[in-house]
């Protein structure tokens, strides 16, 4: 090929190159750069296992509630792995391990049963608890019934002693049986006409003997306040 069609050639491909380097903004180094990541995002990227086990662990938290507040009037019960704490907590905030540990809450105010006739039906309320009224036998066999009322609360000294013994329901298991089993001692002593008369004698007997008989119980589980027969 003669010499000065390589030299065409040679002018034409400098000139491409030229035309290509234009179109690209002027040569290599005049590429735009990409914009360089924020520092704050890279080094969450490097922290993101970190991330995951906080939010983990307060998700954790969050479900299971390592801690509770007693109110006044209530005790807490700890218990870790099955086993009673036998100190009560008192009120305030307490906590506690999760999956090992739970506080079951009583209450310790004063509470009320009343044995009486009401339309509307037994159940409690506001810590009153109503119950049909005592249907006894006087001593000659005929039916009386009678309506007292019994105030209490638990000894929050030995709260802890009471529910591992009595359970929750421990009022139903002291109070009620005792209350119905000595009306029914007491009352069964008398004649029917002379019940009115013998009034305060068997209120008197019947208040002495459900305090004899839920002190004598162990530990002393519940405080008896009063007694009060309201009708015969």
């Amino acid at each position: 090929m003669p010499a000065d069609m390589n030299d065409y050639f040679n002018k034409k491909k400098k000139e491409n190159n030229s035309s290509k380097q234009n179109n690209n903004g002027g040569g290599g180094d005049n590429i735009p750069k990409m914009p360089e990541t924020p520092k704050f995002i890279k080094d969450m990227g490097n922290k993101s296992g970190l991330i995951c086990t906080i939010v983990f662990v307060l998700f954790i938290l969050f479900v299971s509630k390592p801690f509770i507040i007693i109110n006044e009037g209530e005790r807490g019960i700890k218990v870790t792995t099955g086993k009673y704490d036998p100190t009560p907590l008192e009120p305030g905030l307490h906590f506690v391990i999760p999956f090992i540990q739970r506080i079951i809450l009583v209450d310790s105010k004063v509470r009320i049963i009343n044995y009486k006739i009401l339309p509307e039906g037994m159940g409690r309320n506001n810590g009153v608890l109503n119950k049909a009224p005592v249907t006894v036998l006087d001593k000659r066999g005929l039916p009386v019934t009678i309506e007292l009322t019994v105030q209490y609360k638990l000894n929050a000294m030995y709260a802890s002693q009471t529910i591992s013994t009595w359970g929750t329901n421990w009022e139903d298991k002291i109070i009620n049986p005792v209350v119905r089993d000595i009306v029914r001692n007491v009352v069964g002593g008398y004649e029917a006409e002379k019940l009115p008369i013998k009034r305060n004698e068997i209120a008197t007997k019947i208040s002495t003997l459900i305090a004899k008989n839920v002190d004598a119980l162990a530990n002393n589980p519940v405080l008896l306040q009063s007694v009060q027969l309201r009708a015969i």
